[in-house]
């Protein structure tokens, strides 16, 4: 096994640790961090993303201790993209939208379980999804499935937000950037944050950056491959 291989291997246990011990960690401190029940937890996008990229990576490394199966690696692989992406959506949202605002709305900004999963698990993860190529090419098509879980994401909390579905801190809603209740509601603009413009023009703007993101990792990760 070479230097490289060695290192790629050692990251996908990290990010089994930080993915899934960081979900694990943010459930037992969910009273602590003021949420009324730690199952309330798991409807955030962070939960969620770090559950999908933690398991995808534990089944490949399980089944790198079995024979090679072609076909099973194509789509274990093709899945790591795809949840790649998430936890890189909710690595930048978090550090670069919510963070700031965080403390203000008595979040515990950099938690221990907040570092390794908004921090630690993308880092890790998109280091490794660079680290350890595979002998295909991402295509158009597996970009446009990176949309799906950010989707059904966004569909299923809006229908929660609608019946006012509490997520866990007396909220009908996840995040502000989701709330079409603000005081700019879903087309209005304000000068004061967070709240500075409605949900709309969020939805215009995330979907943005989902394929600025997915298509770049696309390019680069078939440029390396290449080499």
């Amino acid at each position: 096994m070479t230097v490289r291989e060695k290192t790629s291997v050692t990251l996908k246990y990290l990010i089994v640790v930080a993915s899934l011990g960081g979900v694990l960690l943010s459930l037992f401190t969910a009273t602590k961090d003021g949420y009324s029940h730690w199952a309330r937890r798991l409807l955030y996008f962070t939960a969620q993303s770090n559950i999908w990229i933690g398991v995808t990576t534990l089944f490949i490394l399980l089944f790198s201790f079995t024979a090679y199966n072609e076909k099973r690696e194509k789509r274990l692989y093709l899945f790591r993209f795809v949840f790649t992406v998430s936890i890189t959506l909710t690595g930048v949202v978090f550090c670069g939208i919510l963070a700031p605002f965080a403390d203000k709305y008595g979040f515990r900004t950099w938690s221990f379980s907040s570092i390794l999963t908004h921090a630690l698990s993308p880092a890790l993860s998109i280091a490794d999804f660079f680290l350890d190529k595979r002998n295909f090419s991402i295509e158009n098509k597996h970009v446009a499935l990176c949309a799906v879980p950010p989707v059904l994401y966004f569909l299923t909390s809006f229908i929660l937000e609608f019946f006012y579905v509490d997520f866990g801190r007396g909220e009908p809603y996840p995040y502000f950037f989701m709330n079409f209740r603000s005081p700019v509601g879903v087309f209005g603009f304000s000068s004061k944050p967070p709240f500075v413009m409605g949900t709309f023009y969020w939805f215009l703007i995330f979907p943005a950056l989902l394929f600025i993101i997915a298509f770049s990792y696309k390019r680069l990760y078939n440029r390396k491959k290449a080499k």
